[in-house]
């Protein structure tokens, strides 16, 4: 029943995240939870491979409409996959409460930053200054990925919308970039993972199927402010589903 549960959770969290770049760790890690999962060993390591899975099979439906900059992608991907193995260390001393809260707030926060939708600089990046951003982003994001078991999508769907690329090209670039560095800190969770290899099997294989469709839906169907909206909501109401929780 479990495994029913946990692809049944994956396929529908991957059909709407895709959507919009991101695994769905932010509500796969809540939801395995739920299910009985333990949150540090049991829902992080398998909602990150999850994550990694949509992203990286969205990432090449993107890629192939022309929504990922790869210019973008290579350096933020690079400072993810240093950074994210560090945060996943940094997790194993972390209280679980306080992992919730954290991964509470940031959904609302960035949710509410993407919504605005209105870039943050007046004139276009130097290739230096994108370089700059892509390196310090993705520590940043990498880091997080690793310590609260989240894709990171939303911060780096956040930093690109708010510096000016289009959110299109936003959520197909971040898909790649969130899929290395949700399967760099699978990796090291995976050393005390509880989980078993058929929850492991049964939600890749879910997150396959979901997120092969969501991703065509979005680049066949969805303009740039309805992915705006569509990330906005999500985020906003899992947050404040979680901290519900957390406290």
């Amino acid at each position: 029943m479990q495994v029913f549960g946990v692809a049944l959770a994956g396929f529908g969290v991957s059909f709407v995240f895709s959507m919009v770049g991101a695994g769905g760790s932010q509500v796969m890690v809540p939801l395995l939870f739920w299910m009985g999962l333990d949150f540090k060993t049991g829902a992080i390591p398998l909602a990150l491979l999850e994550s990694a899975v949509t992203c990286f099979s969205a990432g090449v439906v993107y890629s192939r409409s022309g929504l990922v900059l790869m210019s973008v992608a290579v350096p933020f991907a690079i400072s993810v996959l240093v950074a994210a193995p560090l945060g996943a260390l940094v997790n194993f001393g972390v209280s679980s409460n306080l992992l919730m809260f954290v991964f509470a707030i940031s959904n609302m926060v960035v949710g509410l930053a993407v919504l605005r939708g209105k870039s943050v600089v007046t004139n276009p990046l130097s290739r230096r200054s994108e370089i700059t951003l892509c390196v310090v982003a993705g520590l940043a994001v990498g880091f997080f990925i690793g310590m609260i078991g989240r894709d990171g999508a939303p911060f780096v769907l956040a930093a690109l919308v708010l510096v000016g690329y289009d959110a299109r090209e936003a959520a197909g670039t971040s898909s790649i970039i969130v899929a290395a560095g949700c399967l760099a800190a699978f990796l090291v969770h995976l050393t005390r993972t509880t989980v078993g290899w058929e929850l492991f099997l049964a939600g890749s294989l879910a997150c396959l199927l979901g997120s092969q469709l969501g991703s065509r839906l979005m680049t066949e169907r969805m303009g740039s402010r309805s992915v705006e909206l569509l990330f906005a909501t999500i985020m906003f109401v899992v947050g404040l589903i979680i901290l519900i929780q957390a406290l």
